[in-house]
This record gives C-alpha cells, sequence and structure tokens, in this order.
C-alpha cells in the first residue's frame, strides 16, 4: 500500500466516523436530559405537564422512526445474505417470530413511500 492510499484510507476512515450515528447520539441524549430538568424546573405544573406532553410526543415519533429504520436495517441483512427468516433470526439473536415482524414492517414502510 503506497502512502496516497494510506492517506485515503486514513481520510475514508475519519469520514466514516464523522458520519457516524453514534457521534448524534450522546448530544442527543444530552438535548434529552436537558429538556427534562427544564420541563421539571417549570414553576407553574400545567405548562410543566404541557411541556413534557410535547415531548413524550416527538420522543415516541422520533422511536416510531428508528424501529423503522432498524426494520429496513434487517431487511438489507436479509436481502444481502440471501438469509431464511431462522436465519435472520439468528443473525440478529431475535426470534424468528420477531425477525418475521421486522420484515413486515420492512414491506410495509416500503410500499407506504413507493405510494408517496
Amino acid at each position: 500500500m503506497t502512502a496516497h492510499d494510506k492517506g485515503h484510507d486514513s481520510m475514508r476512515n475519519a469520514a466514516d466516523q464523522q458520519s457516524s450515528p453514534d457521534i448524534v447520539l450522546h448530544p442527543l441524549s444530552q438535548a434529552f436530559q436537558e429538556a427534562t430538568r427544564a420541563i421539571r424546573a417549570m414553576p407553574e405544573p400545567r405548562d410543566a405537564y404541557d411541556s413534557a406532553t410535547r415531548l413524550a410526543h416527538e420522543v415516541r415519533s422520533k422511536a416510531d422512526l428508528a424501529a423503522q429504520v432498524r426494520a429496513e436495517a434487517a431487511a438489507r441483512i436479509h436481502e444481502a445474505e440471501k438469509l431464511s427468516i431462522a436465519g435472520l433470526a439468528e443473525r440478529l439473536g431475535i426470534s424468528k417470530a420477531r425477525a418475521a415482524q421486522l420484515l413486515k414492517a420492512a414491506r410495509k414502510a416500503k410500499d407506504g413511500n413507493a405510494t408517496k
């Protein structure tokens, strides 16, 4: 490997690290903690309740999207590795029923995106 190749590899590794979801998970967690602290510090209970309701709605919608992305990733593994449902379940360390649910969710998301 030449010095030129090594330079490209290190640049690619740096780019991969910068685009990693792990980089944004920590600030996301910090933002959630700050939001809950701010809500708990609110002097008016009704305002705190309303803010907590908005926070719960936001977190729930993000969790739903994360579950969809996870299902899509499972489907990508299933297709790329040409696995049976049992093979996918073993590969992911989940039950066959859960693997089937993930694939069904991925198909549903794909069908929903195709019609939009």
